[in-house]
């Protein structure tokens, strides 16, 4: 009977080391096989507990900050010139404090990226925070409300963000006659891997349109409740709040839903010539998703004396990404007593 339980522990032991493996990218053999950890994940938001409390009273004994608790979950650094935070929802003045205390709040420390290492082990984001009042006091209740009342106190959150991407495409030394024991095939889909982001591209598709020319196209589509904007002149939160994630309808609608596109291959000239519609410079520019999603088809020239070979590809994306937090607050009226 104890050898029969052994048994049992040690095969749910083995099924939870190659859990473990597949989560982290890792093959069973050894280190991982692809680029990125993977995922939606940017920056995550949370108030911290009690911070603001649920409950507070109106009778000016009761002082709070409101803290966020902020965690690089993605793939892509965040210095902390690059966040800003409004908390919304409230008058700062019912709570003893002004308006420019709640307004364009930076993290306490640069947020460095979720990371794996060579082995495959993750190494996490940095977790840091944010309080406000933006000045060493606390909210207060200066004032006496007719009854019991409930606010809300909501964290917006403004932070440039970015999506790698890589990919291989077939190239083929003779790209029409196709071997059916050829190094790959040019008119499959292929595989794309992206970091960690709100961001992602994906579904490449590959196709040849001439002996030295191929075409192909790829998905960039917005995952997540989260917002983004990008203008022309890659503004970020370093310029303030409302000039990278704009709140007035008008300028709103001419930089959101855009990302800025850069398509980048390695120094050798095998793959040339990369013109994709909607870039204004062939490969580089900026799109708007519609819906969420937009398609990139693109172009490129292939070197006449090349070899059989797949040629690696990056995508970056580029944006500014407003998340927001909120949370319930009741004010509880003290009632006058009668002396």
């Amino acid at each position: 009977m104890n050898k029969r339980l052994y048994a049992v522990a040690l095969l749910i032991s083995l099924i939870l080391l190659l859990s473990a493996c597949k989560q982290s990218g890792a093959a069973s053999g050894g280190a991982p096989r692809t680029p990125f950890i993977g995922g939606t994940a940017g920056i995550t938001i949370n108030f911290e507990k009690d911070s603001p409390p649920p409950e507070v009273t109106d009778d000016e004994s009761f002082s709070f900050r409101t803290i966020m608790r902020l965690k690089n979950d993605g793939e892509t650094k965040v210095d902390k010139n690059n966040m800003k935070i409004n908390l919304v929802g409230v008058d700062p003045q019912d709570f003893g404090a002004s308006t420019e205390d709640v307004r364009e709040q930076v993290p306490e420390d640069d947020m460095d990226s979720k990371k794996r290492d060579a082995e495959g082990n993750i190494i996490e984001g940095t977790t840091t925070f944010a309080s406000f009042p933006k000045a060493n006091s606390d909210f207060t209740i200066p004032r006496k409300f007719s009854g019991n009342t409930e606010f809300t106190f909501r964290a917006n959150v403004c932070y440039a963000y970015e999506t790698r991407a890589t990919t291989k495409l077939c190239i083929l030394r003779d790209m029409i006659n196709i071997r059916d024991n050829g190094l790959c095939k040019p008119t499959q889909g292929r595989t794309i891997y992206s970091s960690s982001a709100p961001v992602q591209a994906t579904n490449l598709r590959e196709s040849v349109i001439g002996k030295d020319k191929i075409a192909f196209s790829f998905d960039i589509s917005l995952n997540g409740n989260v917002d983004i904007f990008r203008d022309s002149s890659d503004t970020t939160p370093t310029s303030g709040f409302d000039a990278a994630c704009p709140s007035d309808p008008r300028a709103r609608r001419q930089v959101e839903n855009r990302v800025k596109v850069e398509i980048t291959t390695t120094g050798d000239p095998v793959v040339t010539n990369t013109k994709c519609g909607g870039l204004d410079s062939g490969d580089r520019g900026t799109i708007t998703l519609v819906s969420g999603k937009r398609t990139l088809t693109c172009t490129a020239d292939l070197d006449p004396d090349r070899v059989d070979l797949e040629k690696t590809f990056d995508i970056t994306l580029s944006y500014n990404v407003l998340d927001s937090k909120e949370t319930k607050v009741l004010v509880k009226h003290l009632a006058e007593t009668i002396s």
